[in-house]
């Protein structure tokens, strides 16, 4: 019993000077962690840096602005109409010429058969003009021919009746009347055959005609021969010399009558004019209605793509009134704006960076096309326009790009990665290292620049092969010591930040 007293004892003492020696080392104070500056004092600054190099750089220009079509086409019909159908939705490829959409046909259709039997029908009554023109031409012309003929029968009977007969007067008598029978023999074979021919409509009827014209000519010129010889075998009376003398008197009122029909020439001359007139007019007419027909398909005048369609089948449209739009993408070019402060250093031909920003980190490449002569109102700047190379279709219209115009190359400069070069209050500066891991300020004056670097002026006394600092920079001043995490040699400079 006394001994578990005596233990118990002792376990209370260890505890009581335990607990006395934790508490004093809990209100001992800590010392605090080192801070990263005083880490860095130590170690260094963690940085990373790149190389100063020699090389060229380019002195450009920045723009902004969309991407526009120098070849676009809003396609409409020029006649008002049902759409019947669209054959093309956006992205879809077409050719100049396809046919994009079609109009109802039926009463373009149904204009064109109205206009083509008008036309017929006045070729028809054309024709029949001029074959009735011909026709009494030849009537006309016929019965004048038999009109003289008579006539000068007649005059000659009444000289033969008015003196007596001689006998050379009888023999020229007759042998005028086996002259006007072998002429009479010949017109009538000839208008044998040609009623032949005629019938079996070998030939047209107004030669049918002449040859019947000739035929009674000939019949009334052996009449005349015949009565001369009569009269000059018989001998004048006075009867005979008044019937030789009223068959004159009646010849000459045929004659009279004969020519004042031949103004019915006229009058059928007129029938054909008014008839071609006619025709003139059904053709125009024609034309038209084909025209209208054509009208009904809607063709694009380009080759290049949909960009939007704007109607469907079953929509009436008016004339004018666009159904889709076609555009070339091959004449996409960049229309960015130039402050009349650059303006001057513009030049067309000079070449052109494109950058999109549907496709990042791609560089399209062009040219200055064209520099507008005006300004606008309100920027006060000046539309320039860049034609593009060889897009491949990517880019297209509405989108939004950046473009930097070389104005000029310079060449063998210093140049400075542009992510060393620090601004503190306006004033331009990088961290050049030392060998022993420290840094020099030293202030720059920026020349030119790009992307990627900056150029600086001899004064700036920079070199080639000096190793400034590009990240962690701003926790730097004048003899900092640093530590080198990364480095960008000279070639990964000259490939990575010069632009070419």
């Amino acid at each position: 019993m006394p001994l578990k007293k005596k233990l118990i004892g002792i376990l209370i003492i260890l505890l009581v000077v335990g607990g006395l020696w934790t508490a004093s080392v809990v209100r001992r104070p800590k010392a605090p962690p080192p801070t990263t500056l005083e880490i860095w004092k130590k170690s260094g600054i963690p940085v990373e840096t790149a190389q100063v190099v020699i090389g060229d750089i380019e002195r450009t220009v920045e723009v902004t602005g969309d991407i526009n079509a120098l070849i676009k086409a809003p396609l409409s019909a020029k006649i008002p109409g049902r759409i019947a159908q669209v054959f093309f939705r956006e992205g879809d490829r077409v050719w100049k010429g396809t046919v994009v959409a079609v109009l109802d046909q039926q009463d373009a259709m149904a204009n064109l058969r109205q206009a083509q039997a008008v036309l017929d029908a006045a070729r028809t009554r054309l024709s029949q003009a001029i074959t009735n023109a011909k026709v009494t031409k030849i009537q006309t012309d016929a019965a004048i021919e038999q009109a003289k003929a008579a006539l000068e029968a007649a005059e000659a009977r009444l000289a033969v009746v008015k003196k007596p007969a001689r006998t050379q007067e009888e023999l020229v008598a007759m042998n005028n009347v086996a002259s006007a029978k072998a002429n009479l023999d010949n017109a009538r074979a000839n208008f044998e055959r040609h009623e032949k021919l005629l019938k079996e409509g070998a030939i047209p009827q107004s030669a049918y005609d002449v040859a019947k014209a000739q035929y009674l000519v000939a019949q009334a010129q052996y009449k005349s021969a015949r009565e001369q010889l009569s009269l000059i075998q018989e001998g004048g009376r006075k009867e005979d010399i008044r019937q030789a003398e009223a068959q004159v008197a009646s010849a000459r009122e045929q004659l009279r009558t004969a020519k004042a029909n031949a103004a019915q020439n006229l009058v059928r001359q007129e029938d054909v004019k008014q008839a071609k007139a006619a025709v003139q007019q059904a053709e125009a007419a024609l034309a038209l209605a084909q025209q209208q027909l054509i009208y009904t398909f809607v063709r694009s005048p380009i080759d290049g793509e949909i960009a939007s369609r704007l109607a469907e089948p079953g929509q009436v449209v008016g004339a004018g009134q666009p159904i889709a739009e076609v555009v070339n993408l091959a004449s996409v070019y960049f229309k960015g704006e130039i402050s009349e402060k650059e303006l001057a250093g513009i030049r067309v031909g000079q070449p052109v960076q494109v950058r999109v920003d549907a496709f990042p980190g791609r560089v399209f490449r062009g040219k200055v096309d064209k520099i507008f002569p005006t300004a606008s109102t309100q920027s006060r700047s000046f539309p320039v326009r860049i034609r593009i190379d060889r897009t491949n279709g990517l880019i297209k219209p509405g989108m939004f790009a950046r473009g930097s115009i070389i104005t000029r190359v310079d060449r063998n400069v210093v140049l400075v990665p542009k992510d060393a070069v620090e601004d503190r209050r306006g004033v331009k500066m990088v961290f050049v290292l030392k060998p022993d891991n420290t840094v020099r300020r030293q202030d720059i004056v920026i020349v030119n620049e790009n992307r990627e670097v900056v150029q600086v002026a001899p004064s700036s006394q920079l070199k080639a092969g000096d190793i400034v600092v590009t990240r962690g920079r701003q926790n730097l001043q004048d003899g900092s010591l640093v530590k080198v995490t990364n480095h960008r040699s000279a070639r990964q400079a000259n490939q990575g930040m010069l632009t070419r």
